[in-house]
């Protein structure tokens, strides 16, 4: 019984608190929690707190609360709701001792936030509330202590929530709408640490989807989670109003972002917390984004923005960039008329800042650090401090970066600072750096491309290292640039009359940047510019112009200061210069105008700051210590088919000149000391002209060695030069020379470089003409000349052989008694520096102490020669011929005391013969001349114009004889003038008012011997120096009182013929030249005078026996020739029985031809420099001429001509010994030196 009520108390009570279970957890708890929530809410949150119902399930332990509201302090809004959380706790709590809950689920929760104007949200309050100060953090748990509160949760779920936040600043309103949350496990026990949760949300973040994954063990050793995001395009303009971009930036479209991210984060098994691996994935996409300026511009527009990053471990500060890419952007880059720029913060309306004033290096700190560059090691710093790095990285991560890269970008500039606007667009521009490691040093490579609107391109790629130092290495090229399109920015500094249509350039470079400076490498550069042209203001035609200039294997070496270039080409330039009438030089002037000085716009240097400028450098100068001088080298220099052409229009007659096949070559251009240069060029004037230069040069030097080639280089062009002069036509004439120019460098720098000249020269088909009457002047075939030593500095002239062939000189006296050479002088204008009462010598003295330069002509040869002598003066007129003039003068100087022999023959009227022998020296300080001259068989009726006008009478017959011989040592004159008139016969008298009054007749009847000879003998002396002293008035001087003594006293011409007529002469005997026996003639001579001794016993005769130093020795001469001759032949005898004219005229003509062959004297030669072609006469005329003749020579046959007249008279004439004595032999007198045969006259004492 007592058991059974114990039962029933039992069953009684557990039904009561069951009861009251029931009672307190379906009714009192739910009605007492909703109270106590909302009024405990209410007070909390200042704000008005509703719940609808608070429901739980006694049997099923689910508890739920609906409708849950707290108002906002804004009247009709909630600042937070929920419409149903649910909550079930399963009973398997109680098994494991831990909570346990089945669901967990929350539906359509919202928010609402607000940014007030005041800059305060709408929970301020709440935020402020709970601002108490935070109790101490709990302690560590202690190593051991790491055990977990158990717990587990199926299936948390968020339905429909949302989130508003309101900004009222910007007047923006943000949303997280449609969030959904499902977790559907999650549990702290020990048995399901294993187990990963997969937690999904979803939600629209301002209607753009945004989704996240989570899964892992949280409560796991290793917390090993994943997570996965995704976001869908978000617009970012929502975002914009919290962007303050500096002016003049505006936000136009901030685009939409499309983002990805994934992560997996874990502890390692058996690390700890300090060993955590953090690895994320990043993918960004930005579209659309679009920046202008405030007056609504576009600045920059981005279609695309993308970016893939991700890191194996965050915590290790390790990222990978696999792509960073910028897809056709647009930007908008614009400079105001103030020089702002619309890019730049504050620029747009400001004038640019300059740029400061470049710092001043000293030597040392010039020298640049080789360890980056080339491995090599730094220059030493002498007392200087260890130079810090450029660049000291310090980063608190590192990243590769795989590839970033802009592409298709445009750009599109316009400068309204220049006038007109300038706008410059690029159409095209990629970059991209791949390969990019940024850390603790940055290294990587680029590529660069830019392609404009005018077809300009730009390209460079390579690699760089940025470590303390900066290196740098890889290619630029440049392509279709054109002057034209930056003309405006050009034109301070290059006048607008050069134009260059295209520019292209490409080079491998390779440079390193430290603290103690930059080292810069460049190889295998190339440059290209293509149709460039140089014009004159006004002119459409350029004065300069090529097709194409390209410069290839351009290096350079900043360390070792070496540039080089393998290659310049220039093909097909042009250039012409035009001087006018002023002498102003038109590409001169181009040049000028072409090369501006540099400068802004405007910007104008006054001369006080150019002086300072000056200064300040010469400071800088004197400062500084010489840098090394850099070494240049062009390898090879290429001109192909170029023209030059000048027209110079300063002369009466313009002149025009022109070069074209130009071709010149090039090689080892360097100024490198002691670096030869050889080169070739090659062009051609006026068609037929040929030029050909080549040899070698030395710029360092100067030093040059030049062999010259001219061949048909037409005379004509230089015409105009001397018409200012000369008035002289050229219609013809060629040049030709060969030789070698050698440029040899100064001994010392203030001195010149000498020059010399080696080769030879000749002018061929050379004719010229009178301007005045149009009449030949003077022409020649060939003038040439060989063996020339020209030397500039010093100056000396040495020539080897002149040969004039073939020439012809016109020589007319006019209607006004002036020569042509003087008619074709042209007045100079009067020298207004001259004082009055002075010359012009007197007005500018020569300096005394000045040397004459060393000139040597060894030999000059003439042949062919024909003067042409015509009087116009006289009535009727006179016209003479001298012909078949040839001749040489050897040994022609400046220097030394041997003087120049000339030997000179000619033909007068075609049978005249005209002999020049003697001595001269033209160029020394002290003149000097000796010469004998010979006129022969002259036909003095032919002057029968000159006898009426000046004798008074024709001459009706009579041959003219001139022996003169000249002698001028310094300024003295000396000179004997042997005129012989043979058969002179005077005819009828005519009246004349120029005629003398001399008895012509009388004088002739004395003068004429019996041979009807008259023989005069006239010497001349005086002293050139004297302004009065006027040769041919002395000579008529002379004459006159000769003939006035020969008639007022004709007895005492006439008293050695002592009873014998007056035409009988006793004092001489003749002989012919070169021998020494007495003809029959002067034999009868002898006889008379034999006769005359006899009747005169007390008288004594001396014997002067002659030789005549021309005659005799043209004789002398001839005989040697003759024996050189005969020698030819062995088999002929060589006692002289045999003479030239005896052998046969095949044998004659054979043997002269051998001598001549064999000859070593210099011979005529054509206008291509071979020896001409002359007849047998003109060989012997020349053979005969150069034959050499011995002083004792003549001495001997005076002695020999001596004797025979003494023999003679002594056994014919019976004359006694003693009274006949033979003297020394002497030169004929100088009075007679010219006569055909040769005296031995007598005294008698």
């Amino acid at each position: 019984m007592k058991k059974y009520f114990t039962v029933k108390i039992v069953a009684l009570s557990a039904v009561i608190l069951f009861a009251l279970y029931l009672i307190l957890t379906g009714l009192v708890v739910p009605w007492a929690g909703k109270r106590i929530a909302v009024n405990a809410l209410t007070k909390t949150l200042e704000r008005q707190t509703r719940i609808e119902s608070i429901t739980f399930n006694p049997f099923t332990l689910e508890a739920r609360v609906k409708n849950f509201v707290v108002e906002s302090k804004i009247k009709g809004e909630n600042l937070a709701s929920i419409q149903d959380v649910y909550l079930n706790l399963s009973a398997a709590s109680l098994l494991h001792l831990a909570p346990v809950i089945s669901d967990v689920q929350v539906t359509a929760p919202k928010f609402s936030l607000h940014l007030n104007e005041d800059n305060s949200l709408n929970i301020s309050d709440l935020l402020e509330g709970n601002n108490e100060p935070t109790a101490p953090e709990p302690e560590p748990a202690k190593e051991g202590s790491d055990a977990l509160f158990e717990f587990k949760v199926f299936n948390v779920k968020i339905t429909d929530a949302a989130l508003v936040f309101t900004d009222h600043i910007r007047s923006v309103t943000h949303s997280v709408t449609q969030l959904n949350f499902d977790l559907p496990l999650i549990s702290s026990m020990e048995k399901d640490l294993a187990t990963p949760i997969k937690a999904v949300m979803n939600c629209l973040v301002n209607n753009s989807r945004l989704d996240v994954n989570v899964t892992g063990v949280p409560f796991d050793a290793t917390r090993k989670m994943s997570l996965s995001l995704s976001m869908l395009p978000l617009d970012l303009n929502y975002f914009v109003p919290y962007i303050n971009l500096p002016a003049p930036y505006k936000i136009k479209s901030a685009g939409n972002l499309v983002l990805s991210v994934s992560g997996e984060y874990e502890i390692p098994a058996g690390k700890t917390v300090e060993d955590q691996k953090l690895a994320l994935n990043l993918q960004t996409l930005v579209k659309n984004f679009d920046l202008e300026n405030v007056s609504g511009a576009d600045l920059f527009v981005c279609p695309l923005l993308k970016v893939d990053a991700s890191s194996q471990n965050v915590f290790d500060m390790n990222f990978l960039v696999d792509e960073v890419l910028l897809d056709q952007a647009s930007l908008f880059v614009e400079r105001d008329a103030r020089g702002g720029i619309n890019v730049v913060p504050g620029g747009q309306g400001m004038k640019t800042a300059q740029p400061p004033e470049a710092s001043t290096r000293t030597s040392d700190a010039s020298t640049v650090d080789t360890q980056g560059v080339q491995g090599q090691e730094p220059a030493v710093q002498e007392n200087k401090k260890p130079l810090k790095p450029v660049i000291a990285l310090s980063l608190p991560f590192t990243a590769k970066i795989n590839q970033a890269a802009v592409k298709n970008m445009h750009i599109r500039f316009s400068d309204k600072m220049i006038s007109p606007e300038m706008v410059k667009e690029i159409s095209s521009l990629d970059f991209s750096l791949t390969d990019m490691n940024v850390g603790s040093k940055v290294e990587g490579k680029y590529d660069l491309h830019i392609l404009t609107g005018d077809d300009e391109e730009i390209k460079t790629a390579g690699e760089f290292h940025v470590h303390n130092d900066l290196t740098a290495n890889g290619n630029v090229s440049v392509n279709g640039i054109s002057l034209k399109n930056f003309r405006p920015y050009l034109a301070p500094y290059l006048g607008d009359n050069v134009t260059l249509e295209n520019v292209a350039a490409a080079l491998n470079f390779n440079m390193g940047f430290s603290q103690a400076g930059l080292g810069v490498e460049v190889s295998d550069g190339q440059v290209t510019l293509d149709t460039f042209g140089l014009t004159e203001q006004g002119k459409k035609e350029p004065l300069v112009q090529f097709d194409r200039l390209a410069l290839s294997g351009i290096s350079c070496d900043l360390l070792k200061q070496e540039a080089g270039v393998r290659l310049v080409e220039l093909h097909k330039a042009q250039v012409e210069v035009n001087r006018d009438k002023t002498g102003r030089m038109d590409l001169l002037a181009a040049i000028e105008k072409a090369l501006k000085p540099g400068g802004n716009p405007g910007e104008k240097a006054t001369a006080s700051k150019l002086a300072q400028t000056k200064q300040d450098a010469t400071k800088q100068d004197e400062q500084n210590a010489p840098a090394p001088a850099w070494v240049a080298t062009i390898h090879k220099t290429v001109l192909d088919q170029c023209r030059v052409q000048f027209i110079d229009q300063a002369k009466k007659e313009p002149v025009k000149v022109i070069m074209k096949d130009i071709g010149v070559t090039v090689e080892n251009i360097s100024t490198k000391k002691g670096e030869k240069s050889t080169f070739k060029a090659s062009m051609t004037n006026k068609d037929k002209g040929e030029i050909n230069l080549d040899g070698s040069f030395d710029i360092s030097g100067p030093a040059a060695t030049v062999n010259i080639d001219f061949n048909r280089i037409d005379v004509n062009t230089a015409e105009p030069y001397f018409t200012d002069f000369l008035k002289i036509s050229i219609s013809e004439g060629y040049l030709n020379t060969r030789g070698t120019v050698v440029v040899t460098p100064a001994k010392k720098k203030s001195d010149l470089p000498e020059i010399t000249y080696k080769g030879q020269a000749s002018l061929n088909n050379f004719m010229s003409k009178n301007k005045v009457d149009d009449t030949e002047f003077f022409s020649c075939k060939s003038l040439y000349a060989t063996g020339m030593d020209i030397c500039v500095n010093p100056m000396s002239v040495v020539i080897e052989k002149i040969a004039l062939t073939d020439f012809y000189q016109r020589v007319i006296l006019n209607k006004n008694a002036q020569l042509n050479y003087k008619e074709i002088m042209v007045e100079q204008p009067e020298d207004n520096t001259v004082p009055k009462g002075k010359t012009k010598t007197e007005a500018a003295p020569v300096k005394e102490g000045g040397s004459i330069p060393d000139i040597r002509i060894n030999a000059i040869t003439l042949q062919g020669g024909h003067i042409n002598f015509s009087d116009y003066f006289t009535q009727p007129n006179f016209t003479a011929n001298m012909t078949e003039i040839a001749g040489s003068l050897t040994g022609l100087s400046s220097m030394g005391k041997a003087h120049a022999q000339l030997v000179l023959k000619g033909v007068h009227g075609g049978y005249a013969p005209l002999d020049i022998t003697g001595q001269v020296d033209p160029l020394k300080d002290k003149r000097f001349v000796d010469l004998t001259i010979s006129f022969k068989n002259i036909e003095l009726p032919k002057f029968n114009v000159y006898s009426k006008k000046y004798l008074g009478y024709e001459i009706e017959k009579g041959k003219l004889i001139l022996e003169l011989h000249y002698n001028i040592n310094g300024d003295k004159l000396n000179s004997n003038n042997h005129v012989l008139f043979d058969q002179l016969t005077l005819g009828k008298k005519v009246d004349s008012k120029d005629a003398s009054s001399l008895p012509l007749e009388f004088a002739v009847s004395l003068l004429k011997n019996s041979k009807g000879e008259i023989d005069l003998n006239l010497p001349i002396t005086g002293d050139l120096s004297d302004p009065k002293f006027h040769f041919g008035k002395v000579v008529g001087t002379v004459l006159k009182n000769f003939i006035m003594g020969i008639v007022t006293a004709p007895f005492k011409f006439l008293g050695n013929l002592v009873g014998l007529g007056s035409g009988q002469d006793l004092g001489y005997v003749e002989f012919d030249p070169g021998k020494s026996q007495l003809d029959q003639a002067q034999k009868d001579k002898l006889d008379k005078l034999a006769t005359v001794l006899g009747k005169r016993t007390n008288l004594k005769l001396e014997i002067l026996s002659h030789y005549n130093k021309l005659n005799d020795a043209e004789q002398l001469r001839y005989e040697a020739y003759e024996a050189m001759v005969l020698s030819m032949d062995k088999k002929l005898p060589e006692d002289g029985t045999v003479r030239l004219a005896d052998l046969d005229e095949e044998k004659r003509t054979r043997l002269i031809e051998k001598s001549y062959d064999k000859a070593q004297f210099p011979k005529p030669r054509d206008a291509s420099g071979k020896e001409k072609e002359l007849t047998l006469d003109e060989k012997e005329t020349l053979l005969v001429t150069s034959m050499p003749l011995d002083g004792d020579a003549l001495n001997g046959l005076g002695w020999r001509r001596g004797r025979e007249i003494a023999k003679y008279l002594t056994e014919t004439g019976k004359i006694d010994v003693r009274r006949v004595f033979v003297t020394q032999p002497d030169p004929v007198a100088e009075d007679e030196e010219n006569n055909a045969r040769i005296k031995a006259t007598f005294n008698l004492k």
